[in-house]
């Protein structure tokens, strides 16, 4: 068996100083099984939500399911800079992101739990709200993990094992949504525990170094409203909006790939659950060879921008097969040349993040604020959908889903601090 590459090495001059360095060849692994252990229940719970939802009230499943993804969107948001200020602030001896990742996950872990076991809607939004919270409590402090201890020299390898990660998370999503399709009650109950292992093993595996000798400014309201707002800096901006527009033109499709399968194509409900689980594993066989190419080149070229470029690009063009040719074939062109954009971006993605940040005294806040751009097109898609879908049907929403990632792509061209 060949050896396991070797791990992200740990910025010196970025933490508190008072604990010896984590390991470099584990810290890269845990990030990667950490965000496997969060996306894959969170996606196959967004698809089996949907299910459900259908079994309630076919009729209504589209609006309550965007009141839901809305709802839960907006909440998200709101934690994620909460959570990530609360870690930026956080003083303990076992650092500042570990005991939020923890009880985060295991509140997670408890809501997905409780959706298997109502069939009230208003119940179902509650527990879809309180979801939304406690895993912000996990995520927020998670991506501060990687400009807390990573030397930017290994940023893209470290953002690739974050990306692999990702891609697993989501893809293994769509493959766990589809298999349970059919009985999404049981399947909600069957993947909950999976944010809480991961929570365990980022506290166990990778301990932050202790937080309780970092200085911290008074509490003060008027402080904190201040701190709340992004900050005022070019660079940050024209990330947030090109990640936004970026993520937007794949979540149109994404969003309601299990409508586009029914409903545009014709499938029925088994059907569609069954390409949805062989999309999922194209998708992540394809990706996972993008993100594991594009990473570690941009850290031997030094640039991140062309990458940004081109996944973008490929993005928009995986969309319209969809829009011109209605048909299986057109959706797997989607998973296949689509699943190439997004290992492109997300393996470096989280380096543009961390290289635009202006403020790194708030390191975990800042990031929270640029992902909203990762929970805003969740906001945005089924709103989309539905003032577009019935005007100009499906086809229309592909087109304006390939001109959205285009232009999100296009965005990365003005920052100055990423080469």
């Amino acid at each position: 068996m060949p050896s396991s590459p070797p791990g992200p090495a740990i910025a010196q001059d970025s933490v508190p100083p008072r604990r010896a360095p984590a390991r470099p060849g584990l810290l890269g692994p845990v990030l990667c099984a950490a965000y496997v252990s969060w996306m894959l229940p969170f996606h196959a719970a967004s698809t089996l939500v949907q299910s459900l939802l259908g079994e309630l009230d076919d009729d209504t499943k589209l609006q309550r399911y965007a009141v839901m993804a809305t709802t839960g969107a907006l909440t998200a948001m709101c934690a994620n800079i909460a959570f990530g200020l609360l870690s930026d602030r956080t003083r303990s001896r076992f650092g500042r992101r570990n005991p939020w990742i923890l009880t985060g996950g295991f509140g997670t872990t408890l809501a997905i739990f409780g959706l298997s076991f109502t069939q009230s809607f208003p119940v179902l939004l509650t527990l879809w709200i309180l979801l939304q919270i406690s895993l912000n409590a996990v995520v927020a402090p998670m991506v501060a993990i990687l400009p807390d201890r990573v030397a930017s020299a290994d940023l893209g390898k470290a953002s690739s094992w974050i990306g692999v990660g990702q891609l697993l998370g989501s893809s293994l999503g769509a493959v766990a949504a589809g298999v349970l399709l059919t009985v999404p009650a049981q399947g909600l109950r069957w993947i909950a525990g999976l944010v809480a292992l991961g929570g365990l093993l980022v506290f166990f595996a990778a301990p932050d170094r202790p937080s309780t000798a970092m200085p911290v400014e008074p509490f003060a309201a008027r402080t904190l409203a201040r701190t709340l707002l992004p900050p005022r800096d070019a660079d940050f901006l024209w990330a947030l909006i090109g990640r936004l527009l970026t993520l937007l033109g794949l979540s149109l499709v994404m969003v309601y790939q299990l409508y586009v399968l029914t409903d545009h194509l014709g499938l029925s409900s088994a059907r569609a659950g069954s390409v949805i689980g062989v999309a999922g594993a194209v998708t992540a066989l394809t990706a996972g060879v993008a993100i594991a190419v594009c990473g570690p080149l941009s850290d031997r070229v030094g640039r991140r921008k062309v990458f940004v470029l081109i996944s973008a690009g490929t993005a928009a063009v995986s969309v319209l097969p969809l829009a011109f040719s209605p048909s299986l074939g057109a959706f797997f062109t989607f998973a296949v040349v689509g699943a190439l954009g997004y290992g492109c971006f997300v393996a470096v993605d989280q380096v543009v993040m961390t290289e635009v940040l202006p403020d790194q005294e708030n390191r975990a806040k800042n990031l929270g604020i640029l992902n909203i751009a990762n929970t805003l097109p969740q906001v945005l898609a089924p709103v989309v959908a539905m003032a577009v879908v019935p005007a100009f049907g499906y086809r229309g929403l592909f087109l304006l889903a390939a001109t959205t990632a285009a232009v999100g792509g296009l965005c990365i061209v003005p920052i100055r601090r990423v080469p």
